[in-house]
């Protein structure tokens, strides 16, 4: 075989194997959030009471 010819085949298997690992940590991680049943986040929709704040408000003060 010619150089050229063994660069590029060590570096299609070099780019085949970081896949390979790429593919398998993707596929762990979402193996683990199926098992562990990740939600999405949810932000309250809190309302203020103005009473408290304005007593907050005369501490201040």
């Amino acid at each position: 075989m010619k150089k050229i010819e063994v660069l590029i085949l060590s570096v299609a298997i070099f780019f085949t194997i970081i896949a390979w690992v790429i593919i398998d940590i993707y596929h762990i991680q979402q193996k683990i959030n199926d098992q562990i049943d990740v939600k999405p986040a949810t932000i309250p929709n809190y309302q203020m009471d103005q009473k408290i704040i304005d007593v907050l408000k005369q501490k201040v003060e």
